[in-house]
């Protein structure tokens, strides 16, 4: 029977977006005030994968919502479920924006949209211009937030994704500023057997770790004997500063006496793996 020490870091999301590779100054904020976030990318939810962030809007609705940058709109959807009002523009370097749970759209876009409405005799609709119909600026407005489709609260949902394949991406790895000097934490931490022969601690049922905090923001799990193959499982939460809910966290490493096991963090994935979280 193997004995390991185990240590789990929880890396905080502005610790690894400063270093990420992907375009930073390209793109604006969707929204003209402090980007506090309500839910962040990948997150895990009820039978997916967050594929994008949710910033706050003060509790109100009816905020202008900008183009990040300058683009073509490629698809609006109306729906009384999911993403409610969205909007999804195509920009020149390969990404395309998402803005969801809208209250309403720009007035050109609006009357764009009721004309259909009124010859489907619809209010569901979902239509795609012609690319280079509908050009937006940068800075322009382009809708308003609000709450409709599957929201339970006034919210912008805004994605960034990969225009060829549609994976989305991490709308913070592009330089929007949020503010977060709060580590994340760690809740429980758990072992388990992952075959008939397998223990952990002399036991083939899963068994709560203890663990503590070190001075890093690290965590060192006690040390566990392990007889054939376990895995670990981790509940934790992240927090950003001026927001006191409970976010996911951008990613997790696990070292094994001092080497890195395993690693994930959430910069993209695609729509096709959103339901591994089942």
């Amino acid at each position: 029977m193997r004995i390991t020490a185990i240590v789990i870091f929880l890396i905080s999301s502005q610790l690894f977006f400063g270093q990420s590779q992907y375009p930073k100054e390209v793109f604006r904020s969707p929204l003209d005030i402090p980007i506090i976030l309500a839910g962040t990318f990948g997150e895990l939810r009820s039978n997916h994968f967050h594929s994008g962030i949710d910033i706050k809007t003060q509790q109100r609705q009816g905020l202008p919502v900008f183009s990040i940058a300058d683009g073509t709109i490629t698809r609006i959807k109306i729906s009384h479920w999911g993403y409610g009002k969205a909007l999804y523009i195509a920009h020149p370097n390969g990404y395309t924006s998402v803005y969801a749970h809208l209250k309403k759209f720009s007035p050109e876009i609006e009357e764009y949209v009721k004309k259909i409405q009124y010859q489907k005799q619809s209010y569901e609709v979902e239509l795609f211009p012609d690319f280079g119909e509908i050009k937006v600026k940068k800075d322009s407005v382009v809708a308003y937030s609000g709450n409709t489709g599957g929201s339970s609260g006034p919210h912008l949902h805004f994605e960034i994704r990969n225009s060829i394949n549609e994976k989305p991406t991490n709308p913070l790895l592009y330089g929007l500023e949020v503010r977060d000097a709060t580590n994340p934490s760690l809740v429980s931490l758990h072992a388990y057997p992952l075959s008939q022969e397998a223990q952990v601690n002399q036991s083939n049922e899963r068994v709560q770790l203890s663990y503590s905090k070190q001075a890093d923001g690290t965590y060192l799990a006690e040390k566990v004997k392990a007889l054939g193959t376990i895995g670990f499982g981790v509940n934790a939460f992240d927090r950003q500063d001026l927001a006191a809910n409970k976010n996911g966290v951008f990613a997790i490493e696990q070292r094994v006496n001092g080497k890195v096991y395993t690693d994930f963090d959430f910069d993209s994935f695609s729509f096709s793996e959103t339901r591994y979280i089942n």
